[in-house]
């Protein structure tokens, strides 16, 4: 007789209960701790060339029905233990991607080992070979958290959504965050020059088919820019094969608008040439709803309130190409050759506000609409040549590299405000018209020496960075905001750099330690101001972590580290960007670098219960601070270097495949978080900003089908509270859902997406303290359902060598947008 299996349809209420850490940590524990422990199974798995496999999936099967009983994932060094195991006869089965599946019969008396299991590669077939999709695995190396993803549930989805899986990591607007900071995006080592909204377009473009894993590394050694605490380093697959393949893929989301996407990606592989082109096209369609308000004051005494509908509407058509060509010239000789191109040509901008204005009495006292029309021209450029260098017969080796980025951005902009008394009678209309224009040219240069010293690994690297940035707005119409003129801005920053870095392991410990110093010299000119900003500083970057294996199963490390946080480009620009006459974003040319430190004590419990406790402390830290000008009436954003921050928080990942067809990951933050900084709106009071808040993650991989070729997913997300500049959120919730079906022999996959189920994300920022009082409820199109469909043709079962080039500087080109 066949099992049935019934469904219901959880609530709200209850998934957010599943998130609360004592729900979670009831879920986690429970089911190990029933079970009696018994005997236990344990052993290695290596491959044909004697080396350790890691991720081999090894299940305990009972003899009889070949019924699954339990199951696990070989660690870094291929070993393996399945604990609380009754006695009895049973079939070990160990499979692994690109392996033959081994089975082998024991009969468990009394606690085994097994020794070793060698597993034989699959023979290679140029016509196309069935590849099984796993489930994603986690582990944890020294500093960095490795998130494998390759061939799993989350390969359907786009590189963007893979991120906002990724354990300890928070994406918020179009900010990426890990551990409440923000990150240094880089994909294969290679540094993202992008601002955050167009980081967030490429990625969502960027097929997750061709990330191997997400490296989340929370304590960058020295040969990482000192810039940005923490590092998300994107992975992507690699060549194995000779031949050719390639893929068409498209998508459909629907939202309020519809959205499309469209691609094809290309490798060719010889002994001498790996080859890669993809192409992207993704029109779209974006929908945004603000309600805010503020609540103004005639010196410590409420007076009116602004209460202000926005709707937003976005057009865009977005061409991306990248191109790799790596040239193996022999065995000691590499040559690489990347570019990035991206084209936003024609993006349209439509803001419709209506503000009422309400007196103290809550009585209706005037209105005005505003109508604000963008047009915008974006193009990114980005190239990148890369030579390496086998060096003697030891191992070491010399790379060197080089980066250019053009980045240009076009706008002009129309504002016309209509004003209306309390009966909704007009009175006059105001006008006025901007055209701005940014270009910003980017050069990097590094090189890097690798060595073996006796048991000792050295690294040295120096390297350099320019910027020329140039900027210009200009103003018209019939009304001229108040201190907005036209403007001419320069903007040059140069930096050089050298590291040193060392790692040494022995008996059972491992130690990596380095320093890096930084000259940075800066350079800006306002023609409105008559001045500029000139910088020149020395930093020292010290990094150290040390780690200690106490057993199999007990690792524990602490893990200290300096860095910098320089302010961006745009954020230095004076310019002033209105969304209308009273509500503006403008620059701020005084800003100067922020300094980080932070401390970390990690323990790790057989290879998948990872905690983690950490302090991080910032001084000066750049912020985007809103405040309202009570006199005039008015809201304003910029970024300001804040008296000082710091948080600390302790952390809990954990993993495990709950059944053979059921793979479940964990990770769950409770922290404590403060700033502080100068209200200069209050008097130039400084007020502190505290909270305590709970951010928790809980992904489930289901395999629906024997051949495993139907997968699903189930993603949730909570947040209780959190403070991001000035402003506090509360309780916010996401649920995803994600089915993907591998068709014709696994040439094809068709995927269905569904985002944001209960459309929770969503929720109320505000900034209440002294005389400040205003917020907002931001409601971007967070719930979607995407249908795509990917075909793969010629020899499909090639790994790319797919990457991108990002840059640091790039990065950091233009403000993020708000939360």
């Amino acid at each position: 007789m066949r099992k049935k299996f019934y469904f219901y349809h959880p609530s709200p209420s209850f998934l957010l209960m599943l998130l609360k850490p004592t729900t979670l940590f009831t879920m986690l524990f429970l089911g190990v701790f029933l079970h009696a422990q018994e005997v236990s199974v344990k052993g290695k798995v290596f491959d044909a060339d004697d080396a350790p496999l890691s991720f081999v999936n090894v299940i305990l099967l009972k003899a009889s029905d070949s019924t699954a009983i339990t199951g696990t994932s070989t660690q870094e060094q291929g070993i393996f233990q399945l604990n609380n195991v009754k006695k009895g006869e049973y079939l070990l089965q160990a499979t692994h991607i690109g392996y033959k599946t081994s089975y082998q019969t024991i009969n468990l008396v009394e606690d085994t080992d097994i020794g070793t299991i060698f597993l034989s590669p699959e023979a290679e077939n140029l016509e196309g070979v069935t590849v099984a999709y796993q489930q994603p695995t986690i582990e944890k190396k020294g500093g960095r958290l490795v998130f494998q993803v390759e061939n799993t549930t989350l390969s359907s989805l786009s590189t963007y959504e893979i991120l906002q899986r990724t354990p300890g990591v928070i994406t918020t607007g179009n900010r990426i965050l890990v551990k409440n900071a923000k990150t240094t995006v880089y994909i294969n080592d290679k540094r993202v020059y992008l601002e955050d909204s167009e980081l967030q377009n490429l990625l969502q473009n960027f097929s997750g088919s061709n990330i191997a894993s997400i490296e989340v590394i929370t304590n960058p050694s020295a040969k990482y820019d000192a810039e940005g605490g923490s590092v998300l380093n994107i992975v992507t697959s690699k060549t194995i094969s000779i031949g050719y393949k390639g893929s068409v893929n498209g998508k459909y989301t629907q939202a309020v608008f519809p959205k499309y996407a469209f691609g094809t990606d290309h490798y060719y592989k010889n002994d001498v040439l790996n080859i890669y082109a993809g192409y992207t096209f993704s029109p779209r369609k974006e929908y945004k709803r603000d309600d805010s308000y503020i609540h103004f004051f005639d010196g410590t005494t409420p007076s009116n309130r602004w209460e202000t509908d926005m709707r937003k509407i976005t057009r865009s058509k977005a061409y991306n190409f990248n191109t790799i060509w790596d040239f193996t010239i022999d065995e000691k000789n590499e040559l690489s050759f990347t570019s990035n191109l991206s084209f936003n040509p024609n993006q349209t901008i439509d803001n419709k506000f209506r503000t009422d204005v309400f007196d103290q009495n809550g009585t209706i006292d005037s209105a005005f609409v505003s109508q604000g029309d963008m047009d915008i021209d974006n193009v990114n450029l980005a190239f990148n040549a890369s030579y390496k260098r086998a060096v003697g017969e030891n191992g070491a080796s010399l790379k060197a590299e080089s980066n250019y980025v053009y980045f240009s951005n076009e706008q002009q902009q129309n504002i016309s405000t209509d004003y209306y008394n309390n009966t909704d009678e007009f009175q006059y209309n105001n006008t006025f018209n901007t055209d701005a224009d940014q270009k910003n040219n980017i050069f990097t240069a590094q090189a890097d020496y690798n060595t073996p010293w006796g048991d000792t690994d050295v690294a040295f690297g120096v390297k350099y960075s320019g910027i020329e940035s140039h900027s210009t707005i200009l103003f018209d119409g019939t009304f001229n905001p108040e201190q907005s003129e036209n403007d001419d801005f320069e903007y040059n920053e140069n930096i050089w750099a050298v590291y040193a870095d060392m790692s040494k392991s022995w008996e059972k410990w491992t130690l990596q330690t380095g320093l890096r110093g930084e000259q940075t010299d800066v350079r800006s000119h306002s023609l409105a101001l008559g001045q500029g900003n000139n910088q020149g500083y020395f930093e020292l970057f010290p990094t150290v972590s040390l780690h200690n294996t106490l057993s199999d199963k007990h690792q524990w490390g602490i893990n200290y580290k300096r860095a910098i946080a320089r302010p961006r480009y745009q954020s230095l620009n004076p310019f002033r960007y209105y969304l209308n006459e009273k509500n503006y974003f403008s620059g701020n040319p005084y800003l100067g670098p922020a300094i980080e430190n932070k401390f970390t004590l990690d323990y790790t419990y057989n290879g998948n219960y990872i905690f983690e406790i950490y302090y991080q402390h910032f001084s000066d830290e750049l912020i985007k601070l809103t405040f309202q000008d009570n006199e005039a009436q008015a809201i304003y954003n910029s970024t300001y270097n804040i008296t000082e921050s710091f948080q600390y928080s302790i952390d809990f990942i954990h993993y495990r495949s709950v059944t053979p067809w059921w793979f479940l990951s964990t990770y769950m933050s409770g922290f404590f978080y403060e700033n502080s900084f100068t209200a200069i709106e209050s008097g130039n009071a400084l007020q502190t900003l505290n909270t305590y808040g709970y951010f928790g993650q809980l992904y489930n991989a289901f395999t629906l089908s024997k051949d495993r070729t139907f997968t699903a997913d189930l993603y949730l997300e909570y947040l209780s509270s959190f403070i991001a500049g000035n402003y506090m959120l509360k309780n916010r919730f996401k649920a995803n859902i994600g089915l993907k079906k591998s068709l014709w022999n696994k040439r094809a996959e068709l995927s269905l997406n569904i985002a944001d189920v209960f459309n929770s994300f969503n929720v109320l920022i505000d900034s209440r303290y002294l005389n400040q009082d205003h917020g907002y409820t931001a409601m971007p199109e967070s719930r979607s359902i995407t249908l795509g469909f990917r075909y793969k043709f010629g020899n499909y079962r090639l790994e790319d060598n797919e990457r991108d080039i990002e840059l640091d500087e790039q990065e950091r080109l233009e403000e993020e947008d708000e939360i």
